[in-house]
């Protein structure tokens, strides 16, 4: 049997193990069904405006692991892009994530820092035990501000009520008591200056790898261990089971185009009242302030439910989904020479650091335990 390793899905998980196991000479292959690398972090200059535009939605890259941030500038150099999203609720324009400015914004105050933290500890709900996105939120923040910036935009983009949803997902959300609209806590943050494919190019540009698009793993399941001693999955773990519990639930996103001179005046703005079908739009020059372009483009987002066989984007964490995944995790364990990495593999809300994070783990597993 040939020493090679096949890897299904380019987007960071796939690109990053093939990375790290051709710079120890092994032998890669790695297919993607899609058209293109990158998988949800493909991107591509718009000929009309010239604008990176990020086809799946939008990526920003932080992470607080100097290991991370060093891995990726080998690939690319970053601007200092700072996330600074803002939120239409009630006909009135916020800053997000809730800051200290966001709350004296929304009560009408000039809270210091100390009397924002005690006035909202005076509107925070008690729980005898934190279970679900809702009692998350309002235990930290109470019910005034949960309804305007979290319960309709999660209805929106998960399609769940919050109280159906994992806690995990609304620890992702910073509050802050003080004035700082950064989104992300992360100490290195920006944007790839020419693009995230750039990275995918340079990062898959090696001898030891091969790379073939327009192939479907699922056409050749059966048969992969003929050539390859490792299997490399990235895909829906229920997907390579064939769907043998069910199916896991997953969120979607579609996309419709908006071209103008001036659009929104900023690179992301939710939109978290129910009066609105779309949760955000993005304009996508803001991702490159230090560039100048004489027009623009954005696009409106909005949530759909999905599965496995349905351009699956964002994992619904819950119990019932839990259980159904660790029931596929039990047969994924039992899996010889497969690897299942990534956040449909994994069926975690990864970001992009944390999938690279995840690939670096797990390469340095797979190096260990093939040494012996």
């Amino acid at each position: 049997m040939s020493e090679k390793i096949l890897i299904v899905g380019c987007g960071f998980s796939g690109a990053v193990f093939a990375r790290l196991a051709a710079e120890k000479g092994q032998k890669v292959k790695i297919i993607d069904k899609r058209d293109h690398i990158g998988g949800n972090s493909y991107s591509y200059k718009d000929k009309e405006t010239g604008i990176e535009v990020h086809k799946y939605g939008p990526h920003i890259f932080h992470t607080n692991s100097k290991e991370i941030w060093e891995f990726i500038n080998q690939f690319s150099e970053f601007n200092n892009f700072t996330l600074r999203t803002k939120a239409l609720t009630g006909g009135k324009l916020f800053t997000l994530p809730v800051n200290l400015m966001t709350i004296n914004q929304f009560f009408n105050k000039t809270f210091s820092p100390t009397e924002a933290k005690k006035f909202i500890e005076s509107l925070q709900i008690e729980y005898p035990e934190i279970t679900n996105f809702e009692e998350f939120i309002t235990s930290n923040l109470g019910t005034e501000l949960y309804e305007a910036f979290y319960k309709n935009y999660t209805l929106k983009q998960w399609g769940l009520h919050p109280k159906d949803l994992n806690i995990s997902t609304a620890k992702r959300l910073p509050i802050r008591y003080y004035y700082d609209d950064n989104y992300f806590n992360d100490k290195f943050q920006g944007i790839p200056v020419d693009g995230y494919t750039k990275i995918f190019e340079r990062m898959l540009h090696h001898d030891n790898i091969e790379v073939q698009l327009n192939v479907d793993f699922h056409n050749m399941k059966d048969d992969w261990q003929k050539e390859y001693s490792t299997l490399i999955y990235t895909g829906s773990i229920d997907r390579f089971f064939d769907f043998k519990y069910g199916k896991l639930p997953y969120r979607t996103l579609k996309f419709e185009e908006i071209r103008g001179e001036e659009i929104q005046g900023n690179a992301i703005i939710n939109y978290t009242d129910l009066s609105v079908p779309y949760t955000r739009i993005t304009e996508h020059k803001w991702f490159t302030p230090e560039r100048k372009f004489d027009s623009s483009i954005a696009h409106i987002e909005y949530s759909f439910q999905a599965d496995s066989e349905n351009n699956p984007f964002y994992p619904i964490r819950n119990k019932e989904s839990d259980n159904l995944f660790n029931k596929y995790n039990e047969l994924a364990i039992k899996e010889n020479n497969v690897i299942f990495l990534g956040r449909l593999a994994e069926f975690k809300y990864y970001d992009m650091h944390q999938v690279i994070a995840s690939s670096i783990a797990k390469f340095k597993h797979y190096l260990k335990t093939s040494e012996k």
